[in-house]
């Protein structure tokens, strides 16, 4: 069986947006240190992988949210490695009130890129046996992202890459992209909206001193607000999104 790993972890101020919710970027960050507690528990945390001269990154997200962790409050966070294959990883998160009432599931897909080649690697198996995640041969099936429609998208907003922005493999850390994507959403609808739903698929490395811009799309139907969004490093696409929103109720 797959080994779990679980711990608490109570909500700063620091960690919250104008609604005393976790923001999302946030979300993923507390997500991705307990992953990262339990690498080091099995003896495969990030010294181990990085002497095989290789690093996990993400690809992939899906998420279901209740609701966010609110500023103040202690939640569980959890995490597993659900399945593998020759050169993908599936790990699912999720975080808990106490009593155990689920609150966010998060669906995740990985891979090893070599640091020498920045190009996608086989799964060493060494790495992979700890978590006792099943071996399937072939790749789990995971939402497609609609484009975001060029005549009906925003104006594209620059963000300028910060050294502060890049983590230990050298590129943007995965969470930036909320940052970049709802940020450029404003104020007002940030503040009258609650996510319920994301997907979001990384193609491209973004790396110091690049400049990439965020665009949005909004598409209203009968059951949901819903934006779709690109980050754009001049002519490349790096990663997209889908969100789904439900009104905020204060």
């Amino acid at each position: 069986m797959a080994q779990r790993y679980c711990t608490q972890h109570q909500v700063h101020y620091y960690e919250g947006n104008t609604k005393g919710q976790m923001t999302l970027a946030m979300l993923i960050n507390v997500a991705l240190l307990v992953a990262g507690q339990q690498n080091d528990q099995l003896g495969v945390g990030a010294t181990e992988v990085q002497r095989h001269g290789v690093g996990w990154v993400v690809t992939q997200y899906e998420m279901a949210i209740q609701r966010m962790p609110k500023v103040g409050e202690t939640v569980t966070f959890g995490t597993v490695a659900t399945a593998y294959n020759k050169f993908f990883c599936y790990r699912d998160l999720w975080v808990e009130t106490l009593d155990g009432q689920r609150l966010v599931t998060i669906h995740s897909m990985w891979v090893m890129m070599d640091y020498q080649t920045r190009k996608m690697r086989a799964i060493i198996p060494e790495i992979i046996a700890p978590y006792e995640a099943e071996q399937i041969k072939g790749v789990l099936s995971r939402p497609r992202i609609a484009h975001v429609a060029p005549d009906k998208a925003s104006a594209a907003q620059p963000y300028r890459v910060r050294y502060f922005d890049i983590d230990r493999n050298q590129h943007v850390n995965n969470s930036h992209y909320f940052d970049w994507m709802l940020d450029h959403l404003g104020y007002d609808f940030l503040s009258q909206h609650d996510i319920v739903h994301v997907v979001i698929r990384y193609e491209r490395e973004v790396q110091y001193g690049n400049v990439p811009t965020s665009q949005y799309q909004k598409v209203a139907t009968d059951d949901a607000l819903i934006t779709r969004h690109v980050i754009m490093n001049q002519d490349q696409r790096c990663a997209e999104a889908e969100i789904h929103w439900q009104p905020h109720e204060g």
